[in-house]
């Protein structure tokens, strides 16, 4: 009796095994499709003769409409989702330098001259304006709408303002050198918002990515995962009567960064010098977590020099001339 009882109990334990290994492949099988399909489901969205010249930025609204800012034309471009044409939003801006878009549909533009930020309504009249108070480098919105500002100068890194103009708090420390000119040079890089409110930066130089809370608060600060060698910058600053010329050579890692709502970023990986990285873009792109572990990396078949993500989608331009902008659906 024991072993027709243990026979039986043999074969189910059995069938059970086959059952589990065939469910994993099942799994394995339905994720690698999934991981192919994210790569290869994707459409271009720009027609054939684009009528701006070089989108500095590029954004996507909350109607699913996309917002091209022209820093050489001065203006702003959008395609509206509905029939995707091309068309001329806003003209002669005062030297727009960045541009970002509400949760609302808010647009909000940097100007270089006099580091002016104003809100613009869909006729491109001025509805609030910011004056920092310091030079600025980069603008981007939060969840909550509220203004963050990338200072170049000043004792803070960021500046954080309402969505009327009102200065709510500064916070974060820039990375600090011996010469001032190039603290002030390698404090760029790129502001990806987050769901809280929050949001990531991305430095130039040194390759490193930060994660800050609404409050100010440093909540992660990592490097990507990279074989990339990154060698020490080389700023050198010559002065000669009252003009002064800045040469700088640093390897940018991160050319570009975005991120979804489920806590993964979109990196785009050059790790060339600044002048060929930003000219020629990069073909990498690398997927990781918001602490900067590695997802996936795929090797694109064309060179991009911005990531974005927006509406479920994934957006890569090439802002350089032949121009592309390749939509991939996210799962």
């Amino acid at each position: 009796m024991a072993v027709l009882i243990s026979h039986p109990l043999k074969a189910v334990s059995s069938s059970l095994k086959r059952v589990q290994l065939l469910t994993c492949i099942l799994l394995i099988a339905i994720v690698h499709a999934s991981a192919q399909q994210k790569v290869r489901t994707h459409s271009e969205v720009l027609g054939t003769d684009p009528p701006f010249s070089f989108p500095e930025k590029v954004v996507v609204g909350p109607d699913q409409s996309i917002y091209f800012l022209d820093t050489t034309l001065s203006g702003i471009f959008v395609q509206e989702f509905k029939n995707g044409r091309i068309k001329s939003l806003c003209e002669a801006l005062r030297s727009p330098s960045d541009i970002s878009i509400s949760t609302k549909g808010k647009i909000w533009v940097l100007s270089n001259k006099g580091s002016k930020i104003s809100r613009l309504t869909p006729q491109c009249s001025v509805e609030t304006e910011i004056r920092p108070g310091q030079l600025s480098l980069r603008i981007g919105t939060n969840a909550f709408g509220e203004v963050i500002v990338l200072n170049e100068t000043g004792p803070s890194l960021f500046t954080l303002f309402s969505s009327q103009g009102k200065l709510l708090r500064s916070f974060g420390e820039r990375i600090k050198y011996q010469d001032e000119v190039a603290t002030n040079e390698l404090s760029d890089g790129h502001i990806v918002p987050d769901n809280a409110g929050g949001f990531y930066f991305s430095f130039n130089y040194p390759p490193l990515i930060r994660h800050y809370g609404r409050t100010g608060q440093l909540l992660a600060e990592f490097r990507p995962e990279s074989d990339i060698p990154i060698a020490p910058p080389n700023i050198t600053v010559r002065t000669s009567g009252n003009s002064v010329s800045i040469n700088s050579r640093y390897q940018i890692l991160v050319l570009d960064m975005a991120a979804d709502g489920h806590g993964r970023l979109y990196l785009l990986i050059s790790g060339k010098n600044k002048v060929p990285a930003l000219n020629e873009g990069t073909s990498q792109l690398v997927v990781t977590t918001d602490r900067g572990r590695t997802l996936k990396t795929v090797t694109l078949a064309h060179s991009f020099h911005r990531v974005l993500v927006g509406n479920g989608n994934l957006y890569l331009l090439r802002n350089r001339s032949p121009f592309r902008l390749d939509k991939y659906l996210l799962f």
